[in-house]
């Protein structure tokens, strides 16, 4: 086992989550031990149960964590002058370099998205809901007015939809790196805003 490092408690929970990142984005969910990871910290079993108690818990806590901090990469105010869909395509960028820099974290949170686990699939309800509203935000933003109920109710769908697409396309650029990123970021952000603009009633864009 390797020398305990003196952490704290916070310290030592993150670097178990960036190990859990790490071996679940390489290996199935199936053959990774806790065994494993506490070794491979230089921690004792007892210790990792102590912050998770089993490996589903674990899992679970290395796809929220990952899920945070895709959420804060992406979460950049708006530079000046951009339109939405600069501000779009500069997202889904930022999204997909956060993917390139953190492949393996990258990985694991996909493999736990979209799993039936109630656990996984609240942490995907809160991270769709977080971009939705700010996309929304944005949204509303460029036109310079507030949305009617029920225009914003039917393009929050709309972006659900639209999160699940790029959620994919930026999927499958981690299985293929050699896919071109900007080429990803433009079709997204085009296909967003061509949605929008089917909508009936929505307010025109600058």
């Amino acid at each position: 086992m390797a020398d305990r490092r003196r952490l704290s408690p916070e310290e030592r929970r993150t670097e178990l989550l960036t190990l859990g990142a790490e071996v679940f984005g390489q290996r199935p969910y199936d053959e990774v031990r806790i065994d494993e990871i506490a070794e491979r910290a230089g921690v004792s079993r007892a210790l990792m149960y102590h912050y998770f108690p089993d490996k589903r818990a674990f899992f679970a806590a290395v796809v929220r964590n990952e899920s945070e901090l895709l959420f804060e990469a992406t979460n950049t105010p708006p530079q000046p002058g951009l339109n939405l869909f600069e501000q779009l395509r500069a997202g889904v960028l930022a999204y997909l370099q956060y993917d390139d820099e953190h492949p393996h974290g990258a990985w694991a949170a996909y493999v736990g998205m979209g799993r039936t686990d109630p656990v996984l699939r609240g942490i995907d309800d809160m991270d769709n809901d977080r971009q939705a509203n700010r996309i929304i935000e944005r949204f509303t933003e460029a036109i310079g007015e507030p949305l009617d109920s029920k225009v914003e109710r039917d393009l929050r769908v709309l972006v659900y939809g639209w999160l699940a697409f790029t959620f994919e396309m930026c999927r499958q650029r981690i299985i293929d790196p050699s896919i071109d990123a900007g080429h990803v970021a433009d079709s997204c952000a085009h296909s967003l805003l061509d949605a929008i603009a089917r909508m009936p009633d929505i307010p025109g864009l600058e």
